[in-house]
């Protein structure tokens, strides 16, 4: 008998879909029915006369031969030493850090999502989460349980392994060593995979982006290692035969759903690139390709917002989405095949949304979700990334690409060359080499990205995010979190107020739930409410409750700031209203956050007001939080009387999940507020003497409430 609880989730679902995306929910719906309907007992392998016919080859034994002679190209010439030692060269840690990693791939000892280092023994856990010891049998993968709330596994490790993001490396180690052992690894390995998991069987074969990555990646090793000895005629014949395998999957499994996701523009990329390095002879074109193309520029307008902003409400899948599409853009200008229109014309919008948004350290502000997605990770530091994402490494590519070094004024780390180095090389036009960074640490230059709601304020060194962004794809929330009027506060390189991430996804509901909760960002939680109800058993859905309205205010390069306000719609017409002001004050080094509000009913109006701290110490010093870094700036967060309601400050161990899988304790402050209104100064200082001073003039001040919005935009 089906619950209560159960019809009342799937009409909410039914009324979240508007009218007009119910012919693409029902086309998507027919074609995984189709799927199941269609499913074989026996994987469906191409046999040596499909191969052949592919490639246009008489003979199976020709196809060796004619591939190499097929007029396709690639990132780099053969052999691939040549480009690995120009990396090399410019960035000389970069051979020690790959042939380290690559001593643990030897031995299989593999870190996959927060695993750890787990040493895996002969036969690495294709089909198994490591971190729980849950494995997917090996059968179709329409009839496996890929996700279940009360399991505790996760998918996402199994996955992660079987992109073969650790093959790439395995064959860069090999380029710059010249050793076989890591090609005849690769062989070995991928060797095993194809018995593990033949084609539409197991867990690696449930959705076709997975496939599209591993594609990619599969592409990437093998030309790095083709060279070795290692890699024999009845190898390359295997390698060929599973690419149009994973093409095939591709084009007949497209995530065309609504709302379209990363997922669908992901699938789209796979056989773009499957379609171009599997062309069996020059000038011929593989329908992989060209239907990829059209529909790519039928979903670009879709997917991103006309400021080049993806429209998932997430900064992290906009990275990912910009990194598949950059990679894939430069294959296609390497053939001569023309990108379409609308890649043309976002990609550079996309790339620039990054520059704008880019904070000094080289790391993207997280609002929304971050789940450490790659479309290909060439660095060789990737372990030491916040995130795992470098969106410094894909700014450079892009720079350097489109020739816009303009881009990288913002960031004051050293650049990061490597992977502009290996799809490049030392090409003086697209190489890097007169690309700069770190220009000046007060560079006032300010980011407003409106159709996404994301918006960034510099001043004094300091570096300021602000999220107004709504539920994203249209309305359906899939990486939303409910972080409407969350910031990041940045100093220089030291983060000071940070979005605490995402942690994991199905591996645990329960977690998932509270990093997308109102009191896991820096904004007000109005009478224990959320900003948009979170379905408990949708962990990729918020019910679309908030209309957000942004006014920029206007001044001179001295004073600049923001403000925003949200209406959160309850039941019975009740509304929880929300406005806050972001104002940068110069003689106090800081920003004013001025927030005013009113509840659904007088009773229920008590506020809430969280910020969360990076991993820094911090303590209470009457109602102001301040950190207390031994060296270096520290920040001051003081209360301003604005509602005659003396504010409650406590301190609380929370956590921040950057890299998915990885958990760390960090502060955060909560101020619990009787009345509906509340201001603190958030002041960078030095000395504890600058603070004695800071806080003695802002209590000495009479301060405004926060005024209501005057703005025309909003985002929903």
């Amino acid at each position: 008998m089906i619950s209560t609880q159960a019809i009342n989730h799937f009409w909410s679902r039914v009324r979240a879909v508007p009218l007009r995306a119910y012919p693409r929910v029902l086309r998507q719906r027919l074609r995984q029915l189709q799927w199941r309907w269609s499913a074989t007992a026996v994987p469906p392998r191409v046999t040596d006369a499909e191969l052949v016919r592919v490639f246009g080859v008489a003979h199976v034994n020709e196809l060796v031969a004619q591939f190499d002679q097929r007029g396709v190209r690639f990132f780099f010439d053969r052999p691939a030493a040549a480009r690995a030692d120009a990396v090399a060269d410019t960035v000389p840690a970069v051979r020690n850090r790959l042939l380290a990693r690559g001593a643990e791939l030897l031995v299989h000892r593999i870190d996959v999502l927060g695993s750890g280092p787990v040493q895996c023994g002969a036969q690495l856990p294709w089909r198994r989460d490591i971190k729980s010891g849950h494995e997917w049998p090996c059968v179709h993968f329409t009839q496996l349980t890929i996700v279940d709330s009360l399991a505790g596994f996760d998918i996402k490790v199994p996955w992660e392994l079987s992109r073969f993001h650790h093959a790439v490396t395995l064959g860069q180690c090999y380029a710059l060593s010249g050793d076989d052992k890591y090609a005849r690894e690769f062989v070995l390995q991928l060797q095993d995979w194809w018995t593990d998991n033949p084609p539409e069987f197991g867990p690696n074969w449930a959705n076709a982006m997975e496939v599209s990555i591993r594609a990619a990646n599969l592409i990437w090793a093998f030309e790095l290692v083709r060279d070795s000895a290692a890699v024999g005629t009845a190898f390359v014949i295997e390698f060929l035969r599973s690419l149009v395998e994973h093409g095939r999957y591709i084009q007949a499994h497209l995530e065309a759903g609504w709302p379209g996701s990363n997922h669908y523009l992901a699938d789209l990329c796979g056989l773009i690139w499957l379609g171009t390095y599997c062309a069996p002879r020059a000038g011929a074109e593989m329908r992989w390709r060209p239907m990829a193309l059209a529909l790519l520029e039928r979903e670009l307008p879709v997917q991103v917002h006309p400021d080049g902003t993806n429209y998932e409400a997430s900064t992290s899948y906009h990275l990912l989405v910009t990194e598949m599409l950059l990679h894939t853009s430069i294959l296609l200008r390497l053939n001569a095949v023309a990108a379409g229109p609308q890649l043309a014309r976002l990609l550079p919008l996309m790339i620039g949304a990054l520059a704008g948004l880019i904070r000094p350290d080289g790391e993207l502000p997280l609002f929304g979700d971050c789940d450490s997605g790659r479309w290909l990770a060439l660095e060789s530091d990737t372990i030491d990334l916040r995130t795992g994402q470098d969106a410094a490494g894909v700014l450079a590519l892009g720079a350097a690409e489109f020739s816009q070094a303009g881009w990288l004024q913002l960031v004051e780390v050293p650049m990061r060359l490597e992977t502009t180095l290996w799809v490049h090389g030392n090409d003086t036009n697209a190489g890097g080499k007169h690309l700069t960074s770190g220009t000046s640490a007060n560079t006032a230059q300010h980011c407003a990205l409106p159709d996404a709601g994301w918006y960034v304020l510099r001043a004094g060194g300091q570096y300021l995010a602000v999220n107004a962004s709504g539920n994203g794809a249209d309305g359906w929330g899939f990486h939303a979190h409910n972080d409407a009027l969350s910031f990041e506060l940045c100093t220089g390189l030291r983060s000071l107020l940070v979005d605490p991430g995402s942690y994991v996804y199905t591996g645990n509901f329960a977690a998932r739930n509270r990093f997308r909760a109102t009191a896991m960002h820096s904004t007000v939680r109005i009478g224990g409410r959320e900003i948009n109800r979170i379905p408990a058993a949708d962990l990729f859905r918020l019910e679309n409750d908030t209309t957000l309205w942004v006014e920029q205010l206007s001044g001179d390069d001295a004073t600049r700031g923001l403000q925003v306000t949200r209406r959160t719609h309850l039941a019975a017409g009740l509304v929880d209203v929300h406005t806050r002001r972001f104002e940068w004050l110069p003689e106090c080094s800081g920003w004013l956050i001025a927030d005013e509000w009113s509840g659904g009913g007088s009773e229920d109006a008590t506020g809430e007001v969280y910020f969360h701290f990076a991993g820094l110490p911090v303590i209470v010093d009457g109602v102001v939080v301040r950190t207390m870094c031994d060296s270096g700036r520290n920040l001051a967060l003081i209360p301003c009387n604005v509602s005659d309601v003396e504010p409650t400050a406590t301190i609380e161990i929370g956590s921040t999940g950057y890299r998915y899988g990885c958990l760390a304790p960090a502060p955060v402050a909560r101020y619990a507020v009787a009345g509906r209104a509340f201001a603190v100064v958030a002041c960078v200082y030095n000395e504890y003497q600058e603070y004695e001073v800071l806080r003695k003039n802002i209590a000495a001040r009479t301060w405004p409430r926060a005024p209501a919005a005057l703005s025309t935009k909003q985002n929903n």
